[in-house]
């Protein structure tokens, strides 16, 4: 996300290669795992409810086909049928995500139905079935996963888990991988304080050697994955980000790892932009940390969209909650002048996590 603005395009090859290489690793370390199944198509937390929708912030369905899939495809009530959406680097290997837009949901139930055969073209039908709700998100939310057991995730395998008598969630070990999203509310318009904790466990596979850069934090503004080609699984994104990120270790003008508030948008398969302020932090393992991010539409004395502003605070357990903020604001300065990156509406609330494996606790989203 953020990081991919710092890269050079043309000297990209190197990391392109750790990341197939990784990918293709990965992809053999999950192989025990997928091979256990006895079914083509395997759906993580099948879902039993979505939220409000909006623009490209869509309701996904998330799993792995194994190997003895042939060919897959789905359709969402008596829709068409379409091709089931692979491929790096948000569905590698054999995994999968489809994106349903908020225009293709109907209000209450709703039926998938994915079609997979197998190698002697011998089909297998999974129905799903659930309910989606269109109305406004009102404030005030607590998410409190001893009771909201049922996950919207947006991309990887997420699990709800009992750590020493308290409920957490957090991506499934063995599926950290490449941005693991967590949809914390649905999507709705103006200010919010969005408040959690979390506690950093590890990297993920060859992370701690410094081959691969890692991060994880929250999304208070999420606006989905950009893609007006209707390239599938979508390419862009629209967020703005509170985040603690570590870039690889050894590159040229190597920089430490940081704090930042942030926001970033990448039209499908264009280039990242990005806008940020960040404050050099170094996290330890095993620690809980508390956030407090704010959120908020800016606007100009005729009362129109100016921009969004965004503060952040970051603290360990035992010490005192900081005074100072890390502020930002998503204007950049173009050829054309200063502009935002960020359109005004509506965004979710989420949870990322990026090649790590962490934990998050109990959030809160109250308006401003």
């Amino acid at each position: 996300m953020l990081r991919q603005n710092k890269i050079i395009t043309n000297k990209s090859t190197l990391r392109q290669f750790i990341q197939n290489s990784t990918l293709a690793t990965e992809t053999v370390l999950l192989q025990g795992y997928i091979n256990q199944s006895k079914s083509l198509v395997n759906v993580f937390q099948p879902p039993k409810h979505f939220s409000r929708r909006h623009g490209y912030l869509t309701a996904n369905i998330c799993g792995y086909l194994t190997p003895k899939a042939k060919y897959a495809q789905f359709k969402l009530n008596d829709g068409l049928w379409h091709k089931l959406p692979q491929g790096k680097p948000r569905a590698p290997g054999y995994l999968f995500t489809i994106e349903l837009k908020e225009e293709e949901l109907l209000v209450g139930k709703n039926t998938l139905t994915i079609e997979a055969t197998n190698k002697k073209d011998q089909p297998e039908i999974t129905y799903l079935t659930f309910d989606y709700d269109p109305t406004p998100i009102s404030l005030p939310i607590k998410i409190d996963w001893a009771v909201n057991s049922e996950l919207e995730s947006q991309d990887g395998y997420w699990e709800t888990v009992s750590i020493n008598n308290n409920w957490r969630v957090r991506p499934k070990p063995k599926f950290e991988e490449y941005d693991r999203i967590l949809n914390v509310t649905g999507a709705f318009a103006g200010g919010r304080r969005v408040e959690t904790d979390l506690i950093f466990r590890n990297t993920g596979w060859l992370g701690w050697r410094g081959v691969r850069d890692y991060g994880f934090g929250i999304l208070p503004l999420w606006g989905g994955h950009v893609d007006p080609e209707e390239i599938y699984p979508r390419r862009g994104w629209s967020f703005g980000i509170a985040w603690f990120y570590a870039p690889r270790r050894g590159l040229k003008n190597q920089q430490a790892p940081f704090l930042e508030a942030g926001f970033a948008y990448k039209n499908g398969g264009k280039r990242n932009q990005a806008v940020g302020n960040s404050l050099p932090f170094e996290p330890k393992t095993g620690i809980r940390y508390f956030i407090i991010s704010e959120c908020f539409p800016e606007v100009d004395s005729e009362g129109k969209h100016r921009c969004w502003r965004q503060r952040l605070k970051w603290w360990a357990e035992g010490e005192s909650e900081p005074e100072e903020w890390i502020e930002s604001t998503d204007e950049i300065i173009t050829k054309q002048g200063n502009q935002n990156l960020l359109p005004s509406g509506e965004y979710a609330v989420a949870l990322l996590t990026y090649r790590t494996q962490v934990d998050f606790g109990s959030v809160t989203v109250t308006p401003l």
